[in-house]
């Protein structure tokens, strides 16, 4: 009999004593429970590891597990792997709501700590939060939305991971669809939480993959949804699924550029709340030094600025040039924090502005927003997410306003979701109205610094 060197990861779960035999040990055997052991834990039976000398077992125990290949595992079938940290947060259920797989604790923990956001402190009340708690409960008893579930976190994590969609996306996708198209045809399921729910990751992740025909129709299906439910006030999940909905109109708009179009772009109102929110940030947050009142500084500068414009607007400087504003204050630190949002404030000047110095205004706007990328991605996410949630967003969705590229706007958008997830409180829009609007009228600047450049060309 092949035995194992430790207990099966579903005893070790559950504290019991295992006998550790292979395929399955006997506590499993009796209860019917999927036994599996992790893939590093796979050994040769205890009679043939004690005819190893100990020098060879210890270097068998400092052995990589990038070293490990498959062939050393042939007499494991995939479905009997997990990967052991995975096993450890959200609490291993005693079944699955579908056949068990050797990849789902890994990827529902990703989906718990990436979607959910789990390793930031968080309200009870925002969207991450819910994500962690009312939607996976939700998902353990309901095969669609546990599809959805496993689609949303190897989605998410092929997106982190900087991957085209893997197998097993692929895999969930082609299910969850399945699962939808059968919920919708039964007038009993049709237009339930779960199936609504169960849509919004399809929404999601086509508009994160720029994929628009897709993100249309799961877009019109959801508003369809909605319409016959009597509005989003009606959907479950405890407002869950209405705050959802309303990030993936506000996606696809980042996406897409689906925003205003005509008109001349500076007699629109600029939005001040996210400027505000900022201001009102706590002097000295908790952590290391961290150069606030730098920080508020610049966004103190941006508050003026959208003030200046403010009074320009009740005069007609159509066909004009924009108003000259106040020059950028200079970088008063070398903090990284702090020079990513000094980056994307000096974005925002450029596109109040209206030009470049002389040079090509989209190449600049484009050379700007692709150096803030660049920025952000050297610095610690989750210091944003602990002190800086709402200067990260203002910097992400500024760097994302500036930006021809779709794919680099959606780079933007995703580098701070799980701000907005934190940030948004479920049944109130405030903070991803806060967002949009911010986003639509730098936008509208650029469209209509663009404009006044061709006129001038012609």
């Amino acid at each position: 009999m092949k035995v194992m060197l430790v207990a099966c990861e579903s005893c070790r779960q559950r504290k019991r004593k295992c006998d550790r035999a292979y395929p399955s040990c006997a506590l499993c055997h009796k209860t019917g429970r999927k036994c599996f052991y992790a893939i590093y834990r796979v050994t040769d039976s205890i009679h043939e590891k004690q005819k190893l000398n100990a020098p060879v077992a210890v270097e068998y125990c400092k052995e990589n597990l990038r070293d490990i290949s498959p062939d050393s595992c042939e007499a494991l079938s995939r479905d009997q792997l997990s990967l052991s940290w995975a096993m450890q947060a959200p609490t291993v259920p005693e079944s699955y709501p579908i056949a068990y797989r050797w990849y789902m604790p890994k990827l529902i923990k990703h989906f718990h700590n990436g979607l959910g956001v789990a390793q930031i402190p968080i309200t009870a009340k925002c969207s991450a939060y819910k994500l962690q708690t009312v939607w996976l409960r939700s998902a353990m008893e309901d095969p669609c939305l546990f599809h959805a579930t496993l689609f949303a976190g190897s989605s998410h994590f092929d997106i982190c991971r900087g991957q085209k969609q893997s197998m097993i996306t692929l895999y969930h996708y082609n299910e969850l669809i399945k699962l939808v198209k059968r919920r919708l045809a039964d007038p009993a399921t049709a237009l339930d939480d779960r199936t609504i729910a169960s849509i919004t990751p399809l929404a999601l992740f086509a508009n994160l993959g720029g994929d628009r025909a897709s993100a249309e129709v799961h877009r019109a299906g959801l508003e369809n949804m909605v319409l016959l439910r009597g509005g989003m006030h009606n959907l479950g999940l405890d407002g869950l699924i209405s705050s959802l909905i309303h990030m993936n109109r506000i996606v696809s708009n980042i996406v897409f550029d689906l925003g205003l179009s005509t008109g001349p772009q500076f007699q629109l109102m600029p939005p001040l709340s996210l400027e505000e929110r900022i201001l009102n940030m706590p002097t000295r947050p908790p952590g290391p030094d961290t150069f606030v009142g730098s920080i508020k500084a610049l966004f103190q500068h941006v508050h003026q600025t959208k003030l200046y414009l403010m009074a320009l607007l009740p005069t007609d400087h159509q066909g004009q040039d924009m108003p000259a504003t106040r020059t950028m204050p200079p970088p008063t630190t070398e903090d990284p924090i702090y020079q990513c949002c000094y980056l994307a404030c000096k974005i925002f000047q450029t596109i109040v502005d209206g030009g470049a110095n002389g040079c090509s205004f989209v190449e600049y706007l484009d050379a700007l927003a692709r150096n803030l990328r660049d920025a952000l991605a050297l610095t610690d996410e989750e210091v944003w997410l602990r002190y800086f949630p709402v200067p990260h967003t203002w910097a992400c969705i500024t760097g994302a306003a500036a930006s021809s590229d779709s794919q680099i706007r959606t780079w933007f958008y995703f580098r701070q979701a799980s701000t907005a997830r934190i940030l948004n409180i479920d049944g109130d829009y405030t903070f991803l109205d806060d967002l949009s609007s911010h986003f639509d009228w730098l936008r509208s600047l650029r469209r209509g610094a663009l404009q006044l450049d061709d006129e001038k060309a012609v």
